[in-house]
């Protein structure tokens, strides 16, 4: 009997053991069959003219159209037919080209467009967002030494209360940004997060595995343009987008604020701005970039730096830029570079009043020239070179660097620094030496930050292949003292690397332009150079020079690089027979 009912028992197991793999097979099936959505395929759209008209930030059929309706219209996720026909009226079709352009007609008194979410990548190739276009841009201009930027009326911010970690995120060729307003992203809830925060974040596209998997876990076609971790990190193998150009914008601060003073102190407190969320992290992160080009941008009041690189930034043009006040609350450098910079430029740049350096490349793979910017008044939060350089070959010419608590230009020799060229860069109270070149033993934070002093001079190799331009040693001057020997002319003679060009320097007394500061300084101005012979001399004549002034020396080497400055020498007019009588 017993055997029986465990037979029984045994069978009543087996059928609902069956029966329960079939149900959850089937619950299974039915769950793969629900996640598994058929990818629909995202092409841009490359030819249509779109006129923003509402500062509102949905996509909904109705009377008016978004921008971000428009950035859905031109990624190829919002098509033409789900518009209202008010909102069509808004979209027209430009024959024959191949780039879209998104323009603005929005009212008065509304023109702050506040994201409630992040904004979809721009993700079609040619784009031109155009905040020129907005009715009363041009009305007004910043307007700071030589550099002028139109204020512009389009402003792009998160909501009140809401955090969003990038303004706008350009993984597409040909993109332009032109003449907005974009302020207030950042990350100060997950301080840690992976995705660089940034006013405009540039990088590669998602691949299209990563693409697929977006669309099969997001709730709509626009979600899955959202930047995530994975898009970025698992898509390294996508091409980084060229010539992307952002240009015209104010970056870090809102339409109403008032930047441009010679003399502002910084950090300016939130209180003092017009507007209800925190200063972005960073200004422009180029995460990936080619061709990139930052021109006439007002760059300023971020938490970190107006412009950091990281993988490549390669050819990178940053010219006729305002880039003040940034970094009192993260990385202290206006401009920050790492990775690829090969090619990159930065020209006749106004960078002014920032934290820490105004420039600093972190062991960049490539050369970078660094022409006709003026910087001054920089290392407000932490005392350091105004251009701190790692790297070889990088050229640093006709700057002028004023009103630095550290070195003009350190070069760090990390591991080694070869061939950087530094002439015709006018020096102003500088707290250092106007160029300094660090050896491979200073490892302190002030080796990293302002550089490590005077070098002595290096006659063993292995000594010199450890500093920076091979240690390449200062010019030495014959003579502590210079005399005219006629009343407008004096000659200099010395002694210098052969091969190597001496620039001679004359130093004067300068009064401090820093309104926080009534101390003199000292000024450096190139006034010539000179070759040296094959016998390590060198001899030139001056005439544009007075007695009583002093100069000094650097020489360029084409092998090397360029030296530190030579000990100072004072030019002297000769005692007249009178002023000797009176003497005795």
């Amino acid at each position: 009997m017993s055997n029986k009912i465990g037979f029984g028992l045994l069978v009543v197991g087996y059928w609902l053991f069956n029966q329960g793999f079939c149900l959850a097979a089937q619950q299974s099936n039915q769950k793969q069959t629900t996640n598994n959505k058929q990818p629909t395929t995202i092409t841009p759209v490359t030819n249509v003219d779109i006129v923003v008209n509402s500062n509102a930030d949905t996509i909904a059929t109705d009377e008016v159209l978004t921008l971000r309706e428009a950035i859905a219209i031109v990624n190829g996720t919002l098509p033409l037919g789900e518009l209202s026909e008010v909102e069509r009226r808004q979209v027209g079709a430009k024959k024959g080209s191949f780039s879209s352009r998104i323009e603005f007609n929005l009212p008065p008194q509304q023109t702050t467009i506040e994201l409630t979410k992040p904004l979809s990548i721009l993700a079609s190739p040619g784009l031109l967002i155009d905040g020129t276009s907005q009715p009363g841009y041009g009305d007004s201009e910043l307007e700071a030494e030589e550099i002028t930027v139109p204020v512009p009326v389009v402003a792009i911010t998160p909501a009140a209360g809401t955090e969003i970690w990038q303004g706008l995120t350009v993984v597409a060729d040909g993109v332009t940004i032109r003449g907005l307003s974009i302020y207030g992203f950042n990350s100060d809830s997950i301080p840690d997060a992976l995705i660089p925060p940034a006013d405009i974040f540039i990088s590669h596209p998602p691949n299209p595995k990563e693409l697929s998997e977006r669309q099969s876990e997001a709730d709509s076609l626009h979600d899955a343009l959202l930047l995530t971790e994975d898009m970025l990190f698992d898509s390294l193998d996508m091409p980084p987008p060229q010539d992307v150009v952002i240009e015209n914008n104010w970056l870090g601060i809102a339409p109403t604020t008032k930047i441009g003073n010679p003399n502002s102190q910084f950090p300016i407190p939130n209180s003092q701005f017009p507007i209800p969320n925190s200063q972005s992290a960073f200004g422009v992160y180029a995460y990936n970039s080619s061709n990139l080009k930052i021109t006439n941008n007002a760059i300023a009041n971020h938490q970190g730096s107006g412009i950091i690189t990281s993988r490549q930034a390669s050819n990178l043009l940053i010219e006729d830029n305002l880039i003040e006040g940034n970094g009192f609350a993260g990385m202290p450098d206006a401009i920050r570079l790492e990775g690829d910079i090969s090619g990159s430029a930065i020209i006749s740049n106004l960078i002014r009043h920032n934290a820490g350096s105004a420039i600093f490349t972190f062991k960049p793979n490539g050369a970078i020239e660094i022409r006709d910017n003026e910087i001054a008044n920089n290392g407000k939060r932490l005392e350091q070179a105004a251009v701190y350089l790692m790297g070889n070959e990088h050229q640093i010419i006709n700057n002028q660097i004023s009103n630095q608590p550290g070195s003009g230009i350190t070069v760090a020799a990390v591991p080694e620094s070869r061939r950087i060229t530094i002439t015709g860069n006018q020096f102003a109270n500088i707290e250092g030496l106007s160029i300094d070149l660090v050896s491979q033993q200073g490892t302190t934070v002030q080796a990293y930050q302002v550089g490590d002093g005077r070098n002595p001079v290096i006659d063993n190799y292995q000594l010199r292949r450890q500093t920076a331009n091979l240690a390449v040693n200062t010019p030495q001057f014959l003579t502590k003292e210079f005399f005219f020997l006629s009343p407008t002319k004096v000659t200099l003679l010395g002694e210098a690397l052969p091969g190597s060009t001496v620039e001679i320097y004359r130093v004067t007394d300068s009064i401090s332009n820093d309104s926080s500061s009534e101390e003199s300084g000292k000024q450096w101005e190139p006034i010539t150079s000179v070759s040296v012979d094959e016998e390590g001399q060198f001899s030139i004549t001056l005439t544009e020079v007075e007695a009583g002034d002093q100069v000094s020396a650097i020489a360029t080497h084409p092998d090397y690089g360029t030296s530190e400055p030579a000990v100072n020498a004072l030019l002297r007019a000769l005692p007249t027979a009178a002023s000797s009588v009176e003497s005795r």
